[in-house]
């Protein structure tokens, strides 16, 4: 039996999360392109030796993220009636704004929806304690 690695599990969740809130049929092509896009950030976050601490930190979040994001790309996808390359990336692009708030509470998370080419080299190797914290501010109503 061969052993799975965090970074494919935590992916293998969400994208069972934002499956289960899509009732639209998704592209897998538009959904394979996301996966991709973002594999990096998970392979640099969790297979680090505090990956699984990381995971049972973020876990929960990263899934709800993902819920949101399935929901968002059903919504955007309605007037085709299938989640296209566009309804997902317009999807994505709310979540990771609540991606880049968040993380002004929990540094770390921010670094799961971090674009590709933007890797900061210490990341992987910084401790979260070194990171600091600020606070939410409140929004507007």
């Amino acid at each position: 039996m061969m052993m799975r690695r965090l970074p494919d599990i935590a992916i293998r969740e969400c994208v069972g999360e934002l499956r289960a809130a899509c009732r639209l049929p998704i592209d897998q092509q538009a959904l394979d392109v996301l996966v991709e896009r973002l594999r990096h950030n998970f392979e640099r976050i969790l297979a680090h030796p505090d990956g699984v601490k990381r995971w049972a930190d973020h876990g929960q979040r990263m899934r709800d993220n993902a819920r949101h994001l399935g929901a968002l790309a059903d919504f955007y996808g309605n007037r085709e009636r299938v989640v296209s390359v566009d309804a997902l990336n317009r999807a994505f692009q709310a979540i990771r704004e609540d991606c880049t708030v968040r993380a002004e509470s929990t540094p770390l998370a921010y670094e799961y929806c971090r674009p590709p080419g933007t890797l900061d080299p210490e990341d992987s190797v910084r401790g979260e304690e070194s990171q600091p914290v600020r606070g939410r501010a409140p929004e507007p109503v």
